[in-house]
């Protein structure tokens, strides 16, 4: 009887065993379809604008947010990625970013990420799940990576793996004149607003910084609000903080949309940007 028991008993555990499925731990990245590819009007390229803006978008399974190890993995990823496509060689004046999402929550490898509808796929594809976005462009190349290192907080820096693949591309990149060509007149410079403001607010726009300026006083000519939304080079030092500046501001022959209205003007001595108030 005893022995009788122990059988059922070893049955039961071996059949058990067979039905356990292992769980799937491996890191894997798989890419959701369709690509989201918006091809801008004429009129506004020539004030400029891209071409052609580009958005892929991927998922990552398994992703630990701690393990370097998986950040290369992912630039390895965006390397062989663009390698197998000519997007960036063959196209002028276009824009390319790679988005990466964490598994599960409603995303898995069969996904799509449609656009163009109501807000339940931007609720589903939020930013918080974001893991890593790549840009690029035909005006710098590689343009940098943000890796979200919480909800709220995001690291922007360039991958070493995605930097040293595009030193060894022949790539013509394209001047970034054509946005600015027409502020730079002297009939334009002699026109500028001088103001004395805080930055309080700035967003990354490609090759140009967007943001919102607290005009505490105006020195010269007039503007339409205390708080104006500007854009200015992001090679320009202008940081958010309570610190007072004096700025020269160039108004817009033309505002795009909820586009900047005003161009900060680093003038040829260099001391618009940064120069406090005497």
């Amino acid at each position: 009887m005893v022995t009788n028991k122990f059988v059922v008993l070893l049955f039961i555990c071996i059949l058990f065993s067979c039905n356990t499925i292992e769980e799937d731990t491996s890191f894997k990245i798989y890419h959701l379809k369709p690509n989201n590819i918006h091809k801008n009007p004429e009129r506004v390229t020539k004030n400029g604008w891209f071409t052609i803006t580009r958005n892929d978008f991927f998922v990552v399974k398994n992703y630990d947010i701690n393990n370097e190890q998986h950040k290369i993995k992912i630039d390895s990823f965006v390397v062989n990625y663009l390698k197998k496509d000519d997007f960036l060689t063959t196209n002028k004046n276009v824009n390319w970013r790679l988005t990466f999402f964490k598994y599960g929550d409603g995303i898995d490898e069969h996904t799509e990420h449609i656009s163009g509808t109501d807000y339940t796929i931007h609720n589903l594809f939020s930013y918080k799940k974001e893991i890593a976005n790549y840009y690029f462009n035909t005006k710098i190349g590689y343009a940098g990576t943000y890796y979200r290192i919480l909800p709220e907080e995001l690291n922007k820096d360039k991958r070493k793996i995605v930097s040293n693949y595009f030193n060894t591309l022949d790539l013509n990149l394209e001047q970034t004149e054509g946005f600015t060509k027409h502020l730079t007149a002297v009939s334009k410079r002699n026109d500028t607003i001088q103001v004395v403001a805080r930055l309080i607010s700035k967003e990354d726009w490609d090759v140009f910084y967007v943001g919102q300026l607290k005009v505490e006083k105006v020195l010269r000519g007039m503007v339409n609000s205390d708080t104006l939304k500007v854009s200015y080079k992001n090679n320009n030092s202008l940081e958010i903080g309570s610190e007072q500046l004096v700025l020269n501001l160039i108004e817009y022959d033309l505002v795009a949309g909820d586009g900047p209205k005003y161009y900060v003007v680093e003038d040829d001595s260099k001391i618009a940007l940064g120069k406090k108030e005497n």
